[in-house]
């Protein structure tokens, strides 16, 4: 997301035609065809398909349209790089050198006030929103995010952008505002070096000199990049060193400017045309399908820098010189920072944490208003206002925003770990501690388990187990393939309670929560992947039951608990959690006949016991989640008690 405004110092290299102008309306208007897109792209993500029938369902076809909308981020990219490499390379030229004190000076005016009161606000709408634990994730995200490393964090934690994200967070977008500051530390330090490089020792122009260095720079960028997509690293979306190509592009052309400026008007005409059709075309047909960035994005970055080149001549420059698309470029940053929080927070407030068409439309109207809000109360008075004006007060400010973040995501992180500990009080009710004198427990369990991992947890730790919980989505008790279907785990080295005990000590006691994989859901993609939604859904007969294409019979599970019992030593208890779905869902599904076959294969080895999980849920009446195979935070909490208080 591009940051930098458009107006500019005049330039100090006269050419001969047309003159440079300080600012571009063009390309604020041109930073619509960036933000624009990512909006509607979002608003998309969070769209619940269940609610798109009806007279709204063409608000859901149009939001679709633009299943690429995530490229206004690149397009934001080569804006920033041409205006910040602009703006340094006529400072250089007057003055042969960069002021730092000055350029990180007009940063923070123009970055942090907006930037920290979104961070600020998501941080205490978290705490009030969000369930204890993922509001003390989102206080560890607005540290990173504070301390310009989220692209950083969000990479190594292993999210990836283009693929299903549970629960994502609210600061996510900030990675690319990281990126950009990124560029912000090195970008200036190379142009300070090759400044001095070209005036003192080589004696030669200096923009050539910069070009060739950023040159340099751009083309490993590029190349790491394809080389981060074509081995299928998710980092590559977030990674500073794969995006930084995308920002040396706009500043060769600011490089180079004054020589494009000379080109024929024909050509600048043209230009703009062509690349503004080649950035709608790929947001129209890239999805988050597409290998991206990498050499994927180079249609998009060349796209922009033929817009930008054309140097407000022709139709394209006079349509987004116009004052809607003006209008949004001017709010373009604002609203970059407050839709993502405003569409995951909403969403959050719904049981499917998806929106339906009216409320994606509210949320799209209530970000547009606090970003023109925030533009002109937030944004736009620190750049005016004289007391900041001196380097060193607008340096004390700047860091005195970043301290204040800093210090409240702390605080906010310790309040939402002591409330998570009074949630989690609902998982350790009643518990006493386990009265073993081997107290070593391994839990085997499958999406459920990892779902609902903090309460395990307390559960197990206020009983006093030593314990090691193994959760793997998609497990079922016994590895390999069936003969009519596969487990979703197929591939995975732990697929199947079999290969864990065979691969660790087995302690003196085992519990093992399997046994609602063993079936195969018949599927149908209706749309790529977003960060909330795979586009799988789960195909439904007439009575609106999911469709199963094959299931293992009563025989296997009475099999799986022979084999795994087969493994264990005498003197381990192992504990085996019984099945329940709803059978709203998944009527086709024989699981009571399956709970049946475990209850009865359990009976015959003297060291297992079978814990009745279906009898609790009805009698306890454990909430669900609406897919029917998962607890809700409250149900996830009573089960873990449950198990937990079963344990002798």
């Amino acid at each position: 997301m591009a940051v930098t405004t458009t107006r500019t110092s005049s330039t100090s290299e006269r050419v001969a035609a047309p003159r440079a102008r300080g600012f571009r309306p063009d390309i604020e208007g041109l930073r619509a065809l960036a933000i624009i897109p990512v909006l509607v792209f979002h608003a998309h993500e969070f769209l619940s398909p269940s609610t798109v029938t009806g007279p709204l369902g063409i608000v859901a076809t149009v939001l679709g349209w633009v299943p690429g909308g995530y490229l206004g981020v690149d397009v934001f990219f080569v804006i920033s790089g041409f205006l910040i490499t602009g703006l340094l390379v006529r400072e250089a030229e007057t003055t042969e050198g960069v002021h730092f004190g000055r350029f990180y000076a007009r940063r923070a005016r123009r970055i942090l006030p907006a930037a920290t009161a979104t961070l600020l606000v998501t941080l205490v709408a978290s705490l009030v929103i969000l369930p204890a634990v993922r509001a003390g994730t989102t206080a560890v995200d607005v540290l990173w995010a504070a301390l310009f490393n989220s692209d950083v964090h969000f990479a190594n934690s292993g999210v990836d952008y283009m693929g299903v994200a549970t629960d994502p967070s609210p600061v996510l977008h900030f990675w690319s505002l990281n990126d950009e500051e990124k560029f912000y530390v090195v970008w200036p330090v190379v142009l300070l070096v090759a400044t001095l490089l070209a005036t003192k020792v080589l004696h030669r122009r200096l923009r050539p000199t910069l070009f060739a260095a950023l040159v340099l720079l751009a083309v490993p960028s590029l190349v790491w990049s394809q080389h981060l997509v074509s081995t299928g690293d998710t980092s590559a979306y977030f990674s500073a060193l794969s995006r930084a190509f995308e920002l040396a592009a706009g500043g060769l052309l600011a490089i180079a400017m004054p020589l494009v400026v000379r080109a024929p008007r024909a050509a600048r005409v043209i230009g703009p045309i062509v690349g503004f059709g080649v950035v709608v075309w790929c947001m129209a047909t890239f999805t988050t399908l597409t290998p991206f960035p990498g050499v994927n994005v180079v249609p998009v970055v060349v796209g922009t820098l033929l817009v930008i080149a054309g140097h407000e001549a022709g139709v394209v420059s006079r349509g987004l010189s116009t004052r809607v698309p003006r209008w949004f470029g001017r709010v373009s940053y604002s609203l970059y920072l407050w839709h993502w929080p405003v569409f995951v927070l909403a969403a959050a407030l719904t049981a499917s944490g998806q929106l339906s068409v009216k409320q994606t439309l509210l949320c799209i109207v209530v970000a547009i208003a606090v970003s023109w809000a925030s533009y002109l109360v937030i944004e736009q008075p620190p750049q005016r206002l004289a007391a900041l004006r001196p380097t060193k007060h607008a340096l004390v400010f700047g860091l005195a925003l970043i301290l204040t973040t800093v210090l409240s995501s702390v605080v906010v992180g310790r309040v939402a770990e002591a409330r998570e500990t009074a949630e989690l009080g609902a998982a350790t009710a009643g518990i006493v501690p386990v009265a073993k004198v081997d107290t070593g427990l391994l839990y085997i369990g499958d999406s459920i388990t990892t779902r609902g991992l903090p309460a395990l947890d307390a559960a197990l730790g206020a009983a006093g187990w030593d314990y090691t919980v193994d959760g793997l989505g998609g497990r079922p008790i016994v590895a390999g393939p069936r003969t009519d279907w596969k487990p979703l785990c197929l591939d995975q080295p732990g697929c199947g309670a079999d290969l864990v005990l065979a691969s660790r000590p087995i302690p003196g006691t085992v519990v093992v929560a399997l046994g609602t994989n063993s079936f195969n859901v018949a599927t149908r993609r209706v749309a790529p992947p977003t960060a909330t939604d795979s586009g799988i859904r789960n195909r439904t007969d007439a009575n609106g039951h999911w469709v199963i294409l094959g299931q293992d019979p009563a025989a296997a599970f009475a099999r799986g608990v022979d084999r795994v019992m087969a493994m264990v030593p005498s003197t381990t208890t192992v504990y085996w959690v019984g099945m329940y779905l709803d059978d709203t869902r998944w009527k086709n599904v024989h699981w009571r006949e399956n709970n049946a076959a475990m209850r009865a294969a359990v009976a015959r080895h003297p060291n297992a016991r079978f814990l009745d999980y279906a009898a609790f849920v009805e009698s306890a009446h454990v909430p669900y989640r609406p897919d029917g195979s998962h607890p809700t935070p409250d149900g996830m909490a009573q089960r873990a008690r449950w198990i937990v208080s079963q344990l002798r």
